[in-house]
């Protein structure tokens, strides 16, 4: 589709058509794009919103430098029938458009009629794809709460319609779009908006990948006594050796940017069978930038030795530690109580550590020279 034509007549003829009027003077040289008529019943919203000032910490603009940034914001733009990004430059003041890999190392944006192009521009990206992001209906100049501004303290903000990417001005009250190389302005458009406010967190649907754990074992004692018969005769003695041990899970991501993420890791945790490991039941074990659980084995056995006359025996209770690293894929899920939890895959490595195999062991029997001897 063609963009309209710029003359007077055919700017009128579109005006009286789309039944909007361009409020500030500069757009009296803009193309008009005719919005779809609002049903009837519907209303629209025009009250002035008052923005948060600090930007969300995972939602942030990045330098371009000749290659597009891991999870950056895209745009699926069905007129040119491609992806595009999300991109800001301040040439020209501070304008939003479309950084589109497939045209250069250039940020797009409309301006002054025509489509213009820098190779000064930041890229919008949503690390570790965080944020809750939406497109929200507005016009007019306004835009909805928590919109995302394309510059610092200036009322320029990322829209789109349904020619693809631009900007939404506030003091133009309109939205403004590249069609076919030109600039068109929109009274009617969508906003970029990031879901802000209370969300419970919860790392859940975790699925171990246990062929390729790593797992590394050794052989440990965990207790010694030494027993003893100073008498001159066979003798039997019992000893009792206790010690605990702990059973330890941790959780951690790959993405480090979620290192301060808090919430609730609902997961199975990981015990030896004897031959493989595997997942048994799932529990709930609080989350802060990683997960710890663990649980202390308590173990107790009564040892019978029969000993040789004034000899000395340690006897020590010993099993084999091990210690396994296991990767793992779950989703992350924000939910803000409002029926539309936001989902992001992720990705780690779970560790558990134990003690197997415990029993006892007589290791090793001496002499007890310190002791009067027997008599003849």
């Amino acid at each position: 589709m063609k963009p309209p034509h710029h003359g007077l007549e055919s700017f009128m003829s579109n005006l009286l058509r789309c039944g909007t009027f361009p409020w500030a003077g500069d757009l009296w040289d803009r193309p008009p794009l005719c919005p779809p008529k609002p049903k009837k019943g519907t209303t629209r919203s025009f009250s002035r919103l008052k923005r948060e000032e600090e930007p969300s910490s995972y939602l942030r603009w990045v330098p371009f430098e000749g290659t597009l940034p891991p999870d950056a914001v895209s745009n699926w733009n069905e007129y040119t029938g491609r992806l595009e990004y999300v991109c800001s430059t301040p040439t020209r003041g501070c304008n939003t458009g479309a950084h589109v890999p497939a045209r250069g190392p250039f940020c797009f944006y409309p301006y002054g009629n025509w489509e213009r192009s820098t190779n000064v521009f930041k890229v919008l990206v949503n690390v570790g794809g965080f944020e809750a992001l939406g497109w929200v209906d507005d016009s007019f100049g306004n835009v909805p709460k928590n919109a995302v501004e394309g510059c610092p303290s200036i009322d320029v903000f990322v829209g789109r319609n349904r020619y693809g990417l631009g900007k939404v001005s506030k003091g133009q009250r309109a939205a403004f779009v590249m069609v076919d190389g030109e600039e068109v302005w929109d009274k009617w458009y969508q906003v970029l908006v990031v879901k802000k406010g209370p969300a419970n967190v919860t790392v859940e649907d975790v699925t171990y990948n246990v062929s390729g754990a790593v797992e590394r074992g050794e052989d440990v004692t965990l207790v010694t006594s030494t027993v003893r018969n100073e008498g001159c005769r066979w003798a039997r003695r019992n000893v009792t050796l206790e010690e605990a041990t702990e059973t330890e899970h941790d959780w951690e991501l790959d993405q480090s940017a979620f290192a301060a993420v808090r919430g609730v890791l609902r997961a199975a945790l990981l015990t030896f069978n004897g031959t493989i490991w595997e997942a048994t039941n799932v529990t709930d074990v609080p989350w802060v930038g990683g997960a710890s659980a663990g649980q202390y084995v308590a173990h107790t056995h009564v040892v019978e030795q029969e000993l040789r006359p004034r000899t000395a025996c340690a006897v020590a209770l010993e099993g084999r530690r091990w210690d396994v690293r296991v990767p793992f894929a779950a989703r992350l899920t924000r939910d803000f109580g409002d029926g539309q939890p936001h989902r992001v895959a992720v990705t780690g490595w779970a560790r558990s550590r134990t003690v197997l195999g415990v029993r006892p062991r007589v290791k090793e029997c001496w002499p007890i020279a310190d002791v009067p001897p027997c008599a003849a």
